[in-house]
Formats: C-alpha cells, sequence, structure tokens
C-alpha cells in the first residue's frame, strides 16, 4: 500500500506543491504527500547536510500550516545554517522502520564541515 501511496505523487508536483524556495543550492519544498503520517511536508536540500539529498524537516496537519512552515524554513535557512536537521521521519517508510525497530528512530545530519 504505502509503495502506492508513493507511486501515485509521481507526475502531479504542480498540483500538490504548496510553496517552493531554490537559490543555488539550497531547495526547500513544502507540498501535500501522500505516504506519510501528516499530509504535507517541508524537505530541504542543501550539501551542508545528508550529502545533498532530502531532509524531511517538518510535517503539517493542513496547507495554511504548511505555508507558514516553508516560510520559517526558508528563513532558517537563508539566515546562519543550524548545525544539523533532524528528519521528522513523516514518510511510511520511516513509519514502517519504527513500527518494526520498535525503538527510538530519529534520524540526524549534522552540517558537514568544509573538507569533511
Amino acid at each position: 500500500m504505502m509503495f502506492l501511496d508513493f507511486l501515485s505523487m509521481v507526475g502531479n508536483y504542480e498540483e500538490r506543491k504548496v510553496a517552493l524556495y531554490q537559490d543555488g543550492d539550497l531547495v526547500v519544498d513544502t507540498c501535500e504527500v501522500y505516504d506519510g503520517a501528516y499530509p504535507y511536508e517541508t524537505v530541504v536540500m542543501h550539501p551542508a547536510y545528508n550529502d545533498g539529498k532530502w531532509v524531511i524537516v517538518e510535517a503539517y496537519d493542513g496547507q495554511e500550516e504548511a505555508l507558514a512552515g516553508h516560510g520559517r524554513w526558508v528563513a532558517t535557512m537563508t539566515g546562519e545554517l543550524p548545525d544539523k536537521l533532524v528528519d521528522c521521519n513523516n514518510s511510511a517508510i520511516c513509519q514502517l522502520a519504527m513500527a518494526v525497530c520498535k525503538e527510538d528512530w530519529e534520524s540526524e545530519f549534522a552540517k558537514e564541515e568544509d573538507g569533511g
């Protein structure tokens, strides 16, 4: 079921998009998702975190909350970068991993220092 939920998001990003910020290597993307515990999420991509791959930083119940959260993350990521980003584990695959592992599952991505 969760794989099919993920597939249902392919090809309709513009319909699901709440807000998108791009500046150089930084992307802050907030959109509706079908494979999460919450229907909206903000993801951040920046080369200083998670080898430049997406980190789901916040999830929301509604579109207005998502839009406000998007603004907070743009402000955060365009200011002094945080030391780490914590993945909020909204995706269904993370929910499955938490259920299987039955332990506190938390993904943290510390800022990679230059030359790291």
